[in-house]
């Protein structure tokens, strides 16, 4: 897809509304054990109306509409209801504490903010009065908040029916909203970890967040046909790129579990195609095949032993890139069969064609152990500041010590200091009211990233010093 400056995240979601509209489905929810489809043409008219309930109750171009909330269906509506309206969305994350809330909300001029129901209500309310821009809390889950009557508070579906109302009068205003938008207006502010000093604000552009799911499909392209699982917190980048980068991109069906606690149990249930997630879900996959093997008979032991043993012998060879002989290949099939086709389905990675990993080093055994069961396991490296990623492993071209090449339209240079920097058309705008950091961050067009490397004698790049989070997980 060709990304042009003109494009925007609502245009192109625009573009496929129409496209699809009730023939695919654009999300899944699971609620009380059943997973309930959502149409293109569902998700365009939810997301229709709740923009224009926004420009009713005062939505300006550039103002900011933040969210906190689990990964829900309605977290999306209300990003892409900011974006349609010329906002600016701004997530926080759903564990975040009534003292990050209220420097966020403030920091940000959050105008209007999206709750999911009474807990994040609660959080809000408290610092209401401490932020002179927040003007409205509108939530979504009506448990518990029955006796609530502040006249600040309105829900999700009062919102939409104010857009109902405003799209009878002004028919057109909705898609001259999205026609009158530009790829380089900032779309999102995402606030960095404040380990060190309080929170920066990256504010990224539609084409960096465009340009970045472009890069990354190049690479690894999906379908439209594809399932994704969303349930790492929306506030991190690398969800946002998953969801809406690529996902917005290709069409594919994103798929949200019931709850945090059931993320694992909804993924074997739906056998995502492209799969992300930190390493320490992929350990607790090991561990959890670990415990199995000591609970199983004498028998199935034996088949596990053997079909780890060709496994991981065909996953070393082709990791040293050596050719893998025919015989080595009827034992791989052999232990596909018996072992590995029913070990992939219990772990959700059935159909899993590239599954990612960042934010923390993950050691050569578990990459091992995957690849030795067929699933393509692969490294990632990027931050905030680029919308993303800007290095991830080829398939085929797995080294353990590395995290990869960088990706189509991104350099990546070391410098005299030995710091990594990235020049990329996802590299962000600045930081929000911050010049100073912004001004260390960005200098002569490249990305400054305080973190220490080197790049191999295969073009590989190798992080061996990490002076702040890359990612948080």
């Amino acid at each position: 897809m060709e990304i042009t400056k003109e494009l925007t995240i609502p245009k192109l979601f625009f573009q496929q509304a129409q496209a699809f509209g009730d023939d695919r489905v654009a999300m899944r929810e699971k609620e009380f054990g059943i997973w309930c489809p959502i149409t293109w043409k569902q998700y365009f008219e939810e997301v229709k109306y709740l923009t224009l309930g926004l420009v009713s109750l005062g939505l300006e171009e550039g103002d900011k509409v933040a969210m906190i909330g689990d990964n829900r269906p309605e977290g999306l509506w209300a990003e892409m209801a900011a974006l349609c309206a010329r906002g600016v969305g701004v997530w926080l994350f759903q564990d975040s504490l009534i003292d990050e809330v209220r420097y966020i909300v403030d920091h940000s001029d959050t105008k209007f903010l999206f709750g999911e129901g009474q807990e994040e209500v609660d959080k809000t309310l408290s610092i209401f009065h401490e932020c002179p821009k927040l003007k409205k809390i509108i939530w979504d889950d009506p448990k518990g908040m029955r006796n609530y009557e502040e006249d600040f508070l309105i829900s999700l579906k009062e919102v939409q029916q104010l857009g109902r109302e405003l799209d009878q009068k002004q028919p057109q205003l909705f898609e001259d909203l999205i026609a009158r938008g530009h790829g380089d207006e900032v779309a999102l502010l995402f606030y960095t970890s404040g380990t060190t000093s309080l929170p920066k604000g990256a504010l990224l552009s539609h084409n960096n967040m465009l340009t970045m799911g472009r890069s990354l499909m190049s690479v690894d392209p999906c379908l439209a046909t594809d399932d994704y699982v969303s349930y790492l917190p929306f506030a991190w980048i690398g969800e946002q790129m998953m969801s809406i980068s690529c996902g917005l991109q290709i069409g594919y069906t994103i798929n949200f579990p019931e709850g945090t606690e059931t993320a694992q149990e909804n993924i074997r249930e739906i056998g995502p195609h492209v799969m992300f997630a930190p390493p320490r879900m992929y350990e607790q996959m090991t561990r959890s095949v670990q415990v199995k093997y000591l609970d199983a008979t004498w028998m199935k032991r034996k088949f596990y032993e053997f079909a780890s043993a060709v496994g991981y012998r065909v996953a070393d060879l082709k990791f040293s890139k050596t050719p893998v002989p025919w015989y080595w290949n009827i034992l791989s099939g052999l232990a596909h069969m018996t072992v590995h086709k029913k070990l992939k389905d219990h772990l959700g990675l059935s159909r899993v064609r590239n599954a990612y990993t960042g934010g923390a080093a993950m050691g050569p055994d578990h990459f091992r152990f995957f690849h030795s069961m067929g699933v393509n396991l692969k490294q990632i490296y990027g931050q905030t500041e680029v919308a993303g990623i800007s290095v991830v492993h080829r398939s085929g071209e797995i080294k353990f010590d590395t995290v990869g090449k960088a990706i189509p339209g991104t350099e990546i240079r070391i410098t005299s200091e030995g710091e990594i920097i990235t020049k990329s058309p996802s590299v962000f705008l600045g930081y929000y009211k911050n010049p100073e950091a912004t001004v260390k961050a960005l200098r002569d067009g490249w990305l400054h990233s305080d973190d220490r490397g080197f790049i191999d004698d295969d073009g590989h790049l190798v992080v061996f010093d990490r002076t702040k989070d890359v990612f948080t997980l």
